[in-house]
């Protein structure tokens, strides 16, 4: 008598139909795992941003400013897209013809920053002291709407991030 050397059909469809439920299983925490990797990199992004221009502010001795955009400040306080970093002389947080950008960084799809600021600016500005031009406040990170996470700047410059708060808003 020969003995089998493969599988059956029906043992073929059995190893099909565990696979399919593994899978099943397995594909919602993978879509969340994407997802959570997404929005901690955006939130790195924008403090490792912050953190650069601070630094770079002290070290020329010149004010450097944040703002949305792609090749100069669009004025929202809706970051979408694109924000940029670049050297502010004469202090109007606009990127002016004679400035120059020193970074362009571009934020993971689907989210975005709200800039809640003090003097309901839509930039931030750091001074060659490391300070910011009175331009301190709060931006949320926003996926789909919803408030994730927040990074406070205070007067001094410094940067620090939380959980969202209850009442943040992404409008």
């Amino acid at each position: 008598m020969k003995t089998s050397q493969g599988f059956s059909q029906a043992e073929l469809l059995a190893v099909l139909v565990i696979l399919a439920i593994l899978l099943s299983l397995a594909l919602p925490s993978l879509q969340n795992q994407v997802h959570e990797s997404k929005r901690v990199a955006a939130l790195n992004q924008m403090i490792g941003a912050t953190n650069h221009a601070r630094s770079s502010a002290v070290f020329s001795r010149k004010t450097m400013s944040i703002c949305a955009g792609d090749s100069g400040c669009d004025g929202n306080k809706l970051w979408r897209g694109r924000f940029l970093i670049f050297v502010d002389k004469n202090h109007n947080g606009r990127l002016d013809a004679d400035e120059r950008i020193e970074r362009l960084d571009t934020m993971p799809d689907g989210f975005t920053w709200y800039w809640s600021s003090f003097r309901k600016l839509t930039y931030i500005s750091f001074e060659n002291n490391g300070t910011t031009r009175a331009s301190n406040g709060t931006m949320t990170l926003c996926h789909e709407g919803k408030p994730l996470n927040q990074i406070v700047i205070s007067l001094s410059g410094r940067v620090r991030h939380k959980t969202a708060d209850a009442d943040a808003t992404c409008s």
